[in-house]
């Protein structure tokens, strides 16, 4: 068995996505916050990392009118991963699948080293605006949901 601890993965901001509107727009008209995060290499470390948007009782996206691409990771009642959508480019769509509930976008390559099984702590959301982490969560008989993923790389 493997001693190494897994790594911890990196707080997001998350925003709840409130009203028709808000959860039909989500992160259109959003200027790259990759592009803001290099003009400001400091940014994430001083705000808490990475920004998120929490769209709940949702189980399809879109990404047109979009300027950059997205990671749409769907989360089940639970907030457990379901499914991801990696790097899914502006004008495309994508459905969730059995068992999902919830959908969080963030731009893509925000986070990585996610996977299926991996839960969102502390769940549920309860403010308009969170901070939250994926933690791996053990199974029945205590090993973990999911096999380890590769370390997050840092700058």
């Amino acid at each position: 068995m493997d001693s190494q601890p897994t790594p911890p993965w990196p707080l997001l901001r998350i925003r709840q996505a409130q009203g028709f509107w808000a959860r039909f727009i989500g992160l259109m008209g959003r200027p790259d916050p990759r592009a803001a995060a290099a003009r400001d290499a400091g940014n994430a470390g001083r705000t808490g990392g990475a920004s998120a948007l929490l769209i709940a009782h949702c189980t399809s996206v879109h990404t047109c009118f979009m300027r950059y691409a997205l990671d749409i990771i769907y989360l089940d009642a639970q907030g457990r991963i379901t499914r991801q959508a990696l790097a899914l480019a502006p004008w495309r769509c994508s459905r969730a699948g059995p068992g999902a509930a919830h959908v969080l976008e963030l731009p893509a390559g925000a986070i990585t080293g996610l996977q299926p099984g991996m839960q969102l702590q502390p769940w549920p959301i309860d403010a308009a605006t969170a901070s939250a982490r994926f933690v791996r969560v053990a199974g029945p008989q205590g090993a973990a949901s999911a096999p380890p993923a590769a370390p997050i790389a840092t700058t």
